[in-house]
């Protein structure tokens, strides 16, 4: 039946055309690296004069396309929302399509027929709800050979994630993304380590450059859409050896809207927040006690509004947070701690569409968040009966942040894009007493150490400060078959921190029944205290600049290659602001998006690159900060009463002070070796998308990772002395100091080798030094289906499947095996050769197979289903052991290995992620939520989200350290928690969520 005019007005006024099949377009269109804006392409019969007009009704925003003589047509630089393209034949609409611009994406618009524009017929129409466009999660792009994931704030707002909804949990609904669980409770992407993600809010990398690890972030009401990646992006985007995750927050618009959201979180009980789980030690004491932990319900509010400031001009989105105070009470062996948290936060975004060319984003936001912990002294072990008052601490926290973005058509065919932006947290962790000590004792029986003194703190920290600015700015220009992108970047990042054992020490008491030796070289049994200082300082600034080159090139019709280089150069200080290191890297990528069928109903795509990532601040302050470490033991002749320091001291041979932690920066030379380089790996991606029917799209994709350089530390200084003493300088000693090199790769130091105050560079081979080669391959198959919500089909799904394979010597950032997440770069795996034998094997991410499913239905009487189903095979497990020699470099510097084969005398090696695997994983969570509308402009939403419906409590760690000590005649002290659960899965949780909206 052919529409009306008029008819087509009303319907485009009520309905929104969803685009499943997006038609494919033969031209260049549109940039692909990070932005808050996005874009659209297609075409119209050549030859005709037909006219394209886009334009957004809520916005104002207006813009006339020109064709070129193919009928091509193209645009960019357009804010989020729902635009209309009219297609025009002088004075007369010949057909009109609706189409949602989501940023940092291209949108295809169904391209009209000859018979549109002859007027004989009108093409068909798909209208549906408002929301339904939203839910469209893996739309076919055929401009780009990346790969990504977008999901909308609708979308999220409509799963049972929990009340956060980080990014982390939203990348965790394709089966490809590995929880971490062990060690960071962040994500896996790509295979690489948690700490080799990237994170980004309007296009500013708010990635904690302080450890690597997650990032600084806004509340999940001021996100409106967030982008995933798994690797393999384009030169444009960063350099990061993991994926991407990326944000952008809301805008106002023509409309005026406002809403109140609240979330709230039950209390601690049986059926709504159960308690985690008790963990028993070996010998049936406790490993972890928690089962009389418990937390108040805790609520938090929000306030938002949105509008026009100046109609079809200026724009505004603001957003107030507040969670009150709530309490948590926990409970260690003799401790009650009390903790009182709330935080408040403003936000706000500002949109300035200067003409309907340029237009100028700014948000501005301050956070403030407080925790506060009043410990009390347990009158009975493993009790709630609370004593007397023990210690009080505050951790204020202090965040702010400004981002500013700029886009501009400067002609049809030269685009700019320009963004600035400031983060800055001020951090106090809390300080104690520092003129009384830390005292507790250690039971050789059990092996357990409890604190005894009234300190409760082993470590006090002064207020750091954190900060980073960046900038970046690009050109777009499309040259006949090339639109060729050009543009660099650079940020700057500050850290002061300081923090250190109380002045008056950390005191430990022993009794044991053999002799051991001491760090000083005494060996010692019986009755005696050790003492410890530690104290590591420093202001540590970094700098990362970079360049990049890109141009996507249509060799064919339906085929685009894509070719990009990225030249980034990461340089850190030390803590005097002296220069230690500074990494070039030149990064070459390669992509094909070919569109097979030519109307984007098939994609087959692929890319090649090279990925580097810089070194965070931690890495800077862990080598070039200001540290003293010192260790004493004495004999003792009593205890005070009060404190439980002991008294009547007598020193057990000579202080010893940790080679290199003499209180001195060093000198870069002095930490590492002067051919230091980049780390980096290679990755290849290959995939399918096709477009199933008209709501469904499936999807193969192929991914492969081998890491190729890393940055770690090793204590090996006798390798250059063996080198040196057999190479012309006999006399030269031993090194004791660890260093910074590329394992697997040739030696170069600065070393007074002659003796007589001349320093004098030396190369020992790789070969010669003895350190493997960093291995790690990964590769994953994944199979994804997706169906978008439609008024005939009220319903969303998405299911995901991935097979996995990883395996080497090197999980990366990290040490996963160890479930250390501390200092990068400084892991100890590579601290002497023989630290890593018995290293190379199944990696932490061996997760052979894992999936995912995540779904809701849309009633028509207003209530919402949803669910999402997780499953996958356990993780591999390493044993962890000392090597069985008193007399060894490893034992002497506590470096542990994989001595864990106690079928051979000595302990022998048991080869990495060879000592069983964890059980299999499933976890289901359940939403239901309820919408109802009062009168045209009023909305009410209540969502219940549950986590762990079922209260499954499976095994998601067991404790992997083999040996607790070595005696002096080389028998392993076996710690007898090993093989023990170490962790079980989170209990149940849930949130119930209510939002109003005026619209």
């Amino acid at each position: 039946m052919k529409k009306t005019h008029e008819t087509r007005d009303f319907v485009f006024k009520k309905t929104v055309l969803v685009l499943s099949l997006m038609a494919g377009m033969s031209m260049m269109h549109g940039a692909h690296a990070q932005s808050i804006t996005g874009g659209l392409y297609g075409s119209v019969p050549s030859g005709d004069k037909v006219g394209v007009i886009v334009t957004n009704s809520e916005t104002g925003f207006k813009r006339e396309l020109q064709t070129d003589a193919q009928g091509r047509y193209k645009t960019s630089g357009l804010n989020p929302g729902l635009y209309t393209i009219k297609f025009m034949q002088g004075d007369k609409v010949i057909a009109e399509r609706v189409v949602n611009v989501k940023p940092n994406s291209e949108s295809a618009v169904v391209a009209i027929t000859a018979e549109d524009a002859s007027g004989k017929s009108t093409a068909p129409m798909v209208v549906v709800s408002g929301q339904s466009a939203q839910t469209v999660v893996i739309p076919i792009d055929v401009s780009t050979p990346e790969l990504t994931s977008s999901y909308s704030q609708e979308l999220i707002n409509h799963l049972p994630l929990a009340a956060a909804a980080s990014p982390e949990t939203i990348a965790l609904l394709r089966s490809s993304v590995r929880h971490d669980s062990n060690t960071t409770g962040l994500v896996q992407l790509g295979g690489a380590s948690p700490a080799e993600n990237r994170y980004y809010l309007n296009e500013f990398d708010t990635t904690n450059d302080r450890t690597s690890l997650g990032s600084n972030r806004l509340p999940r009401e001021a996100i409106q859409n967030t982008e995933v990646m798994g690797g393999s992006f384009g030169a444009s985007w960063t350099n990061a050896t993991g994926g991407i995750m990326s944000q952008t927050i809301r805008q106002g618009s023509n409309q005026f809207k406002a809403g109140y959201s609240m979330y709230f979180t039950p209390a601690t009980s049986s059926t709504w927040s159960p308690p985690t789980k008790d963990i028993y030690a070996g010998d049936g004491s406790y490993y972890s006690y928690s089962r009389n932990n418990r937390s108040d319900s805790s609520t938090t509010h929000y306030l938002w509004g949105s509008g026009a400031l100046i109609k079809d001009k200026l724009f505004a989105f603001v957003l107030l947070g507040d969670a009150r105070p709530s309490m948590s009470y926990g409970f260690s062996q003799n401790r009650e701690s009390i903790t009182t948290r709330s935080s408040s936060n403003v936000l706000l975004n500002l949109t300035w569409n200067i003409n309907d060319d340029h237009t100028v984003n700014l948000i501005g936001s301050r956070n403030w968040s407080r925790s506060s912990t009043d410990n009390y002294r347990l009158t009975e072990d493993y009790s709630t009966k609370v004593g007397a008052f023990s210690s009080h601490s505050d951790a204020p926290v202090g965040q702010r942040m400004l981002i500013a973005n700029y886009h501009g058509n400067l002609t049809n065919d030269l685009d700019v894009r320009l963004m600035g932006g400031f983060l800055g947290q001020i951090n106090d962790r809390a300080h104690g007493a520092e003129d009384v000590p830390y005292v507790d004792q250690y039971d050789s029986k059990t092996q357990r150490t409890t604190n005894i003194g009234v300190q409760d703190r082993t470590v006090n920290f002064r207020p750091d400060d954190y900060w980073r600015r960046g900038f970046k700015g690009d050109l777009t220009w499309r040259l006949g078959n090339h639109k060729i992108v050009f543009g660099g970047e650079y940020y700057k990042h500050f850290l002061g921190q300081d923090w250190h054992t109380p002045n008056a020490g950390w005191y430990t008491y022993y009794d044991r029944s053999s002799a051991v030796q001491l760090s000083n070289g005494e060996k010692v049994s019986g009755q005696y205290v050790g003492y410890y200082f530690n104290r590591e300082s420093g202001q540590m600034v970094s700098e990362n600049k970079a360049m990049y080159l890109e141009d996507y090139w249509k060799v064919v019709d339906n085929v685009i290659v894509y070719g990009g280089l990225r030249f980034d150069k990461y340089v850190n200080k030390d803590a005097l602001a002296r220069p230690m290191f500074s990494f070039p890297m030149t990064s070459p990528r390669v992509g094909v998006a070919w569109d097979v069928n030519g109307d984007s109903s098939l994609k087959v795509g692929g890319n090649l690159g090279r990925y580097s990532l810089s070194m965070p601040s931690n890495f800077s302050f862990g080598v070039g900060e200001s540290h003293l470490e010192q260790r004493k033991w004495y004999r003792y002749t009593g205890i005070d009463p009060a404190t439980k320091a002991p008294l009547g001291l007598t020193q057990i041979g000579a202080t010893y002070t940790a080679p290199g932690r003499d209180g001195i920066p060093p000198h870069a030379y002095e930490v590492s070796t002067t051919n230091l380089k980049a780390p980096y790996q290679d990755e290849l991606q290959l995939y399918v998308q096709k477009a199933l029917s008209r709501n469904w799209v499936g999807q193969v994709d192929f991914g492969y990772a081998d890491l190729k350089r890393v940055v770690n530390t090793t204590c090996y200084g006798q390798g250059i002395a063996a080198w040196a003493n057999s190479h012309g300088y006999p006399k030269y000693p031993s090194d004791y100091e660890c260093f910074v090199l590329n394992p697997g790769e040739d030696v170069t130091v600065m070393r007074d080798f002659r003796g007589d105050g001349t320093l004098t560079s030396l190369t020992i081979p790789a070969s010669a030094f003895g350190l493997p080669k960093p291995k790690h391959k990964y590769i994953h198959m994944t199979f994804d289906a997706s169906h978008s919500r439609s008024a005939a089909e009220p319903w969303y799904l998405n299911m995901s499947y991935t097979w996995t394979r990883s395996f080497g010597n090197d999980n990366g950032f990290l040490d996963l095996e160890r479930r250390n997440a501390g200092y990068i770069g400084q892991t100890g795996i590579y601290d002497f050769p023989e630290t890593m034998r018995g290293a190379n094997g199944n990696l932490t991410n061996d997760v052979r197979h894992a999936a995912r499913a995540s779904g809701a239905y849309y009633f028509s009487n207003g209530i919402r289903t949803s669910g999402m189903l997780s499953m996958n095979t356990g993780q591999p497990m390493s044993c962890i052991g000392l090597k069985p020699d008193v007399d060894s470099l490893s034992y002497n510097w506590g470096s542990w290995g994989h001595y864990c084969d106690a079928s051979k005398t000595p302990v022998g090696v048991k080869a990495a992620g060879t000592s069983g695997r964890l059980p299999f994983f499933w976890q289901f969570d359940f939403g239901i939520g309820y919408d109802v509308k009062f009168g045209e402009h009023n909305k009410l939403s209540i969502d219940l989200s549950i986590q762990n419906l079922n209260n499954r409590r499976g095994i998601v760690d067991r404790y992997n350290t083999y040996s607790a000590d070595v005696n002096a005649d080389n028998t392993i002290v076996q710690d007898i928690n090993w093989g023990i659960p170490s962790q079980y899965q989170a209990p149940r949780r849930a949130s119930l969520v209510l939002r109003y909206s005026f619209f």
